[in-house]
């Protein structure tokens, strides 16, 4: 199971780089791609990486300076989903 949790963490990590490639490409009219003309493909990308992050980072016998790292994920992926249910894309 943690090897699942850090491979798809990894896998996350790649399309959020790839992401945000297309996204500044498309952005700064370089090239034409249809689902990164805005960032709302990016901030769904990190959403998911910063989750998998949490749950890869996260110990259950962990002391609290060990918690900080998961649970900035968490805020991070809270602000993101909060742009996007606000439609800031």
């Amino acid at each position: 199971m943690k090897k699942t949790i850090n491979l798809l963490g990894w896998i996350g990590v790649c399309l959020t780089i790839l992401t945000l490639v297309l996204t500044l490409l498309t952005t700064y009219q370089f090239t034409y791609v249809k689902y990164f003309n805005s960032y709302y493909t990016m901030q769904w990308c990190i959403f998911f990486t910063m989750l998998i992050w949490a749950a890869k980072m996260f110990d259950f016998k962990a002391n609290r300076n060990d918690i900080v790292c998961p649970v900035t994920c968490v805020l991070i992926a809270i602000g993101t989903i909060f742009f996007i249910f606000m439609k800031v894309y």
